[in-house]
């Protein structure tokens, strides 16, 4: 074996990491591209040349790191809605050991940070909707993703703990209504709530919807 021979694999993997790389910074800088171009022109507005010329890229390059200005989509929203967490079930850990009204009104300071970092691609994907059926679907799945959230939040309230003749199905399916983001929509951009108020209220309006008077109360005293 010859030393260029010896070298071959150390070299091959170098480029491998340095192409890795070259291909995420692709990816982020298409990802910060469209939260630039969807939120100025929409997602029907918005052209793929508009999308690659903003990140510094050639269409087809964008195709190879996306796959579709759909997928592109898809990456903006799921980046807005995951924050630091990478499932329904990481963002649940952070209500480990909570008790009721403790939960809910960390879930309600969830829904406020995630409002404020979606609130965008939601409209995006709800005007999208209306007009793509793949993106319909999209929206579907991103719902039940937030269902699947509320649930995991959710199941660590004891039963006893809900509202008179609340069942636990019911509960879920309550405070992912309540905290939908049209809900959002409307006390924030229509109504002018700030994000605290926002928080706020949706924290009084879960404990109210889902929480029996004694466990609220208790819990306040904790």
């Amino acid at each position: 074996m010859t030393v260029d021979q010896a070298g071959e694999p150390k070299r091959r993997s170098r480029q491998k990491r340095v192409g890795d790389a070259l291909r995420r910074d692709t990816r982020d800088r298409l990802l910060e591209a469209a939260a630039e171009e969807f939120a100025a022109h929409g997602y029907a507005g918005t052209t793929v040349t508009r999308l690659a010329a903003a990140a510094g890229v050639s269409v087809p390059t964008l195709y190879l790191a996306w796959g579709s200005k759909r997928e592109l989509l898809r990456g903006y929203m799921e980046k807005a809605l995951s924050g630091t967490a990478s499932s329904p079930e990481d963002a649940a850990s952070r209500f480990a050991g909570m008790p009721p009204r403790e939960r809910l009104a960390e879930l309600a300071d969830l829904v406020a940070e995630v409002a404020e970092r979606a609130a965008t691609g939601w409209r995006l994907y709800r005007d999208a909707a209306a007009v793509d059926p793949g993106i319909a679907a999209d929206w579907n799945e991103l719902q039940l993703l937030r269902h699947r959230l509320f649930a995991r939040v959710l199941d660590g309230i004891p039963e006893a703990a809900l509202a008179d003749g609340l069942t636990r199905e019911a509960a879920i399916d309550t405070a992912w209504t309540i905290a939908s983001p049209d809900t959002y929509d409307l006390l924030v951009r229509r109504l002018g709530y700030e994000r605290d108020d926002f928080r706020d209220w949706m924290r009084r309006t879960l404990t109210a919807a889902i929480l029996a008077p004694a466990a609220g109360a208790d819990t306040t005293r904790a």
